[in-house]
């Protein structure tokens, strides 16, 4: 992430204010997790193929693995952002139910209310206290508590205020199939690309799967399936050591051509080109 103004940085976590600019070029894959809080402008923000509008003391809950694109920044868009790693968010999910980061998935961000604003300045600037004391050793530990804290009460507030943000022509059982696809499709990118091999799992056919992707969407079920393997793939490109044949086995292609063959077909540059670039 580009640091702008201030950065306090841990082993695991960050609290940093920013204009996320590496967001808004190409569609991108977190590999750890993220609470924004909007602290000027405006901005659109796709995450998981689901669009939120945000603007000044907006608040929003990403997680590992989600793909985020922001489209319309103005340009004095700028957030504050606590960003944790996976590590810390797997200790922060002990004792508490699926069910509160279900809820957080699916209404992740608040526009309307200002208690999460609230919340989330109070929450920052405790961390910020911490952050800023270069002797403190126990940071990670203290934002473990400060998240479980706040996701346990945003969990809370959206039981009591759920937002509307899903598409009001979609059914329930529509936005559920998708949910859930997408679910499988974060899990089991890497083991198949098939439109067949998630109608399965599903337990739908493929013409239904991507009648429910096209209502949610506008896209196919294969696009979104390779749009989400794609950025996976530029990101480990970026981020790892790894040769291109190690990547293409565990991405289980046939062979390393045809690994080539699918990167270029969608990124329009081979492997090599790509890690050169970046």
């Amino acid at each position: 992430m580009e640091k702008e103004v201030e950065t306090f940085q841990g082993k695991d976590v960050q609290l940093i204010v920013t204009s996320l600019k590496e967001w808004q070029s190409d569609p991108c894959v977190l590999n750890k997790g993220v609470i924004l809080l909007v602290l000027h402008g405006e901005a659109s923000i796709m995450v998981n193929f689901s669009a939120w509008h945000l603007h000044e003391d907006s608040v929003i809950v990403l997680f590992p693995n989600d793909a985020v694109l922001l489209q319309n920044v103005t340009d004095d868009f700028s957030v504050k952002s606590l960003l944790f790693s996976p590590n810390v968010l797997r200790e922060a999910s002990l004792q508490l139910e699926s069910a509160v980061y279900d809820s957080l998935r699916k209404d992740r961000c608040q526009t309307d209310s200002d208690v999460p604003t609230k919340i989330i300045r109070h929450t920052f600037a405790i961390l910020s206290i911490y952050f800023n004391q270069p002797e403190c050793t126990c940071l990670s530990q203290l934002v473990v508590l400060q998240l479980k804290s706040f996701f346990l009460g945003f969990h809370e507030f959206l039981s009591r205020h759920p937002s509307h943000y899903v598409d009001e022509n979609c059914s329930l059982r529509i936005n559920e199939i998708f949910g859930r696809f997408h679910e499988l499709i974060e899990r089991d990118y890497k083991k198949s690309r098939s439109v067949d091999y998630y109608a399965a799992l599903l337990h739908i056919t493929p013409k239904y799967l991507n009648t429910i992707v096209h209502k949610r969407t506008q896209q196919t079920s294969k696009t979104i399936i390779d749009h989400y393997a794609v950025m996976q793939l530029k990101l480990q490109l970026r981020n790892s050591s790894q040769s291109f044949k190690e990547i293409s086995w565990e991405y289980n292609f046939s062979n390393y051509t045809f690994f080539c063959r699918y990167f270029r077909k969608h990124t329009g540059m081979s492997p090599k080109e790509f890690r050169e670039k970046v």
